[in-house]
């Protein structure tokens, strides 16, 4: 009996260790107090079998049962879950194209439940789950891609996989690889407006989308009083990997040049500034191979597909410095300054291709047409005036031209801390012509500002409610020089457009 009652104290000491604060728990210690509880209770177990104990077997279950539930509670402590939500109103005032839109108070809601769990000394899981949504939308009439699912609101109550990466300590603290779907959207450069410390490893000028990518960090230990970090990347942009989908994009088709690829190369640190105060300097590069694109086309007022298929495009190159500055020399003041340039090249001639493509998609128009040239005299003949319509409509037009243009961007912003409850802050961006970003619309960025041809005025005042709580108001102007922002191909051409969005936001963090 004296095993079976260090076995019972022992199960008891544990079990009021996994009833404290899990925090406070150290995993490790826990994990050899149950392996070696467990060793017991094998020993328990054959001194039962050997002398047939029926109420020593009945103590041994209740005592795994004990086992069982204090491995759960081990395993589940790994993971820490935190949640961000955020609610509000938006009124969005324009002009597009000479014509004046007010659309009022848009309530929209965001969610984040953060995932973190250090799985071991050397490996570390970083998971996110979003969603965002306009309030009353009856369905998701916008096309969501996946690199903005949870992010624009324009989407429905789906909830999508916003981060989830595993990093692993090749040479623990030196050498770390990063795979997974990365932290990709509100970098350096957003956590001033969104009164967050960073979130993202990159900067939100080069990318602010969701992205599937294999990344290498390199921490050099005589640099590590600058914090310095050198990265390299492999992105998957788009694969073909769609079953039952014409094109040659589906597994059991021959795909050929419609997969697309980022590589990405990145240098940060911390500047030896002095009393200067505490910064941050990154610089970027990010090479697009063969952007892909899906063109979905029907005829107009029917069903018939014209093109449905995935090109590829051109090139591109994004150039990022990003540098800023928090609490300068001590004070309330913060600021950041991000500079990119652009280049779009070798765009893809796909004129032949999507002839040829429209030709066989519209085989029905031709063949109706034949048959109907008996009955309706010029039936065949207008049938190839449709098809000849359309392909000058689609390829002739250049709407599907990629931009073979050279292009630069400025963002700037800073905020000063009256208080620890009440900040001010101001941004700018600026966009040149032929301007395209790696950005997604957010719900705190309806009209995704980084993408725009022209300038981007904002201010904004924060009250922190507490350290969880604060809210926010927000009023943006946009002026749109040039049209098709957001789109690497179709030219461009001046316009005088503009939009105002009043916002207050609700926030929690916890």
């Amino acid at each position: 009996m004296k095993v079976l009652t260090k076995l019972f104290l022992f199960s008891f000491v544990a079990s009021a260790a996994l009833a404290a604060n899990t925090s406070k728990v150290n995993l490790k210690e826990l994990q050899e107090q149950i392996a070696s509880l467990q060793a017991q209770v094998n020993e328990l177990k054959a001194f039962s079998a050997n002398n047939n104990n029926a109420k020593v077997q009945k103590q041994i279950d209740e005592l795994q049962d004990r086992i069982d539930e204090n491995e759960l509670n081990a395993a589940l402590s790994k993971v820490k879950m935190g949640l961000d939500f955020a609610v509000g109103s938006a009124s969005v005032h324009g002009k597009m194209n000479g014509v004046k839109s007010n659309n009022e108070n848009k309530w929209a809601t965001e969610v984040h439940l953060n995932l973190n769990a250090q799985i071991n000394d050397r490996t570390k899981f970083t998971g996110r789950l979003a969603m965002a949504k306009y309030w009353g939308n009856i369905g998701n009439n916008t096309f969501i891609n996946d690199y903005e699912g949870g992010r624009n609101p324009q989407g429905n109550s789906v909830v999508y996989l916003d981060r989830a990466y595993i990093d692993y300590d090749i040479i623990p603290d030196v050498f770390v690889a990063t795979i997974g779907r990365q932290p990709g959207t509100d970098g350096p450069g957003s956590n001033l407006r969104n009164n967050s410390v960073r979130m993202s490893t990159y900067p939100a000028m080069l990318v602010n989308a969701m992205g599937d990518a294999l990344v290498l960090t390199y921490k050099p230990q005589s640099l590590k009083d600058y914090n310095a970090a050198f990265r390299a990347g492999y992105i998957r942009s788009y694969q073909g990997s769609e079953i039952d989908t014409k094109g040659g994009r589906n597994l059991l088709g021959t795909q050929k040049g419609k997969d697309s690829n980022l590589y990405l190369l990145m240098a940060e640190g911390e500047l030896p500034l002095g009393d200067f105060g505490k910064n941050l300097l990154i610089l970027s590069y990010i090479h697009g191979d063969k952007y892909s694109t899906h063109i979905d086309i029907n005829v107009p007022n029917r069903r018939l597909k014209i093109l449905d298929d995935t090109y590829n495009l051109g090139n591109n190159d994004l150039f990022n410095l990003h540098f800023e500055s928090s609490n300068t020399f001590g004070s309330p003041f913060s600021w950041f300054v991000s500079a990119s340039y652009y280049r779009g090249s070798k765009g893809i001639d796909n004129s032949e291709k999507m002839k040829a493509d429209i030709a066989s998609n519209l085989n029905i128009i031709a063949t109706t047409g034949q048959t109907l040239e008996k009955v309706i005299p010029g039936s065949q003949a207008a049938a190839q005036t449709t098809i000849a319509g359309i392909q000058n409509q689609i390829i002739q037009s250049g709407a599907v031209n990629w931009n073979n243009k050279d292009a630069w961007a400025i963002h700037i912003g800073a905020r000063y801390d009256f208080t620890k409850a009440f900040n001010l802050g101001f941004e700018f961006f600026h966009g040149s012509k032929y301007w395209f970003a790696l950005s997604r619309p957010g719900i705190n960025d309806p009209l995704d500002f980084r993408n725009t041809r022209g300038n981007v005025y904002d201010i904004y005042a924060i009250w922190r409610l507490d350290l969880n709580q604060y809210l926010r108001f927000a009023y943006t102007h946009i002026d749109y020089h040039y049209a098709n922002s957001s789109i690497p191909m179709g030219g461009t051409y001046r316009v005088n457009d503009r939009a105002n969005v009043f916002s207050l936001f609700y926030n929690v963090r916890f």
